[in-house]
């Protein structure tokens, strides 16, 4: 049965639940839903326009994290409106069965007399089937929109399901934050490996975008740059509140030192500790990424970066970039032989649904994010031994 959620200033929210469904049955409610809420309309009577952009899928492995995607992807109805199917994967269930939540968001829209609608459906996939989602899937997808696949937990061990989400995809979006450890990067690696042409964006990608921009301006912007061929130091500190001892976002930003200032990663070996050795031509980089207690912030996420270079003559030329709280402020000190400076810099908090817009709106493809990911598989490979 529909249930009306909500009905003021000429909004309404249709709801409809289900058991042991199939795609079918899904599709069918989805329409009832919408002549429904034509029904509910100024004009009394009718057919509710479905208003679609995109395809948005999401898999999540609990409720929790299903919830936060819908909130996420609710918050962005308003420019990107899409149908939404929200699957809540439960492998381990003994019986095998399709549960359904339907919602269909609609308005009346100025110089219309129907109503104009987006859709949600949430599922949740028990027994084996939810190892075999393309299926379930394609059916209820609109045609001839775009498909955004939105992978928000840790990479499953068995690469079946994620193969196949990634078939599905025209872009596939993941968090490395939510990894289980930054080996999950070497996955994601192996998987554009496996899949040429593949497109996939990372929100932890998007976190990092106010470090990045901030190296860039100091570095590039400034004679600090003469001296970056020869780095020979590299220190990242991430916070670990909890005990973590690897971060996914720490070896992304040294991918991206990498690509950036041409080092070879490939030679990476592990040395004492947390420290690395990157053995290149003009010398050995030594790099050390430490965790750090850090309240506030979340495991994983940087704390402080420093980069050291030769500057002749027995001196040295350095950059520091410091986190201080969330949102996120950053200081900056140079230091070359000709002297100091010190800048700042006070973000806007990067929530979620800002995250997903960039990859909405973004080239499918980022080459300097695959980049990156690419330089950093061989850090990560080398911590583990």
């Amino acid at each position: 049965m529909a249930q009306a959620l909500s009905a003021e200033d000429g909004e309404i929210t249709l709801t409809w639940s289900g058991t042991a469904l199939d795609t079918a049955r899904i599709e069918s409610e989805l329409v009832r839903l919408r002549r429904l809420a034509a029904g509910e309309s100024p004009a009394g009577e009718g057919f509710a326009i479905r208003t679609s952009l995109l395809n948005m899928v999401v898999h999540a492995d609990n409720r929790e994290r299903a919830r936060a995607a819908g909130q996420a992807i609710a918050g962005l109805a308003g420019h990107h409106p899409s149908r939404a199917l929200i699957i809540i994967t439960k492998p381990a269930s003994a019986a095998p069965r399709i549960d359904a939540r339907l919602a269909a968001h609609c308005h009346t829209t100025p110089g219309l007399e129907q109503q104009v609608c987006c859709e949600e459906v949430t599922l949740t996939v028990r027994g084996p089937a939810a190892g075999h989602l393309h299926s379930i899937i394609i059916p209820l997808l609109v045609p001839d929109l775009p498909v955004y696949v939105w992978w928000t937990g840790p990479l499953p061990r068995e690469r079946h399901a994620l193969q196949e989400m990634l078939e599905t995809a025209d872009h596939f979006i993941v968090d490395s934050a939510r990894f289980a450890s930054a080996n999950g990067l070497l996955k994601l690696a192996q998987l554009c490996e496996a899949n040429p042409g593949c497109s996939i964006g990372d929100l932890n990608w998007e976190r990092l975008e106010p470090w990045r921009e901030m190296l860039v301006r100091q570095c590039e912007g400034t004679s600090l740059r003469r001296y970056l061929p020869d780095v020979r130091d590299v220190k990242i500190a991430f916070a670990s509140n909890r005990g973590a001892q690897a971060s996914a976002q720490a070896f992304l930003l040294l991918g991206w030192l990498a690509s950036r200032w041409g080092w070879d990663t490939a030679g990476a070996i592990r040395a004492d500790g947390d420290a690395m050795s990157l053995p290149q031509d003009g010398g050995d980089i030594s790099v050390e990424m430490r965790p750090r207690p850090y309240a506030g912030v979340e495991d994983g996420w940087l704390v402080s970066l420093s980069l050291r270079c030769p500057a002749g003559g027995g001196r040295d030329a350095s950059i520091s970039v410091s986190r201080i709280g969330d949102p996120l402020h950053l200081v900056v000190h140079v230091q070359e032989p000709e002297g100091s400076l010190e800048d700042h810099a006070l973000t806007e908090p990067c929530d979620e649904p800002g995250m997903l817009l960039k990859q909405l709106v973004a080239p499918r493809h980022n080459p300097e994010y695959a980049d990156a990911l690419r330089l950093a598989v061989p850090l990560v490979e080398a911590a583990r031994r």
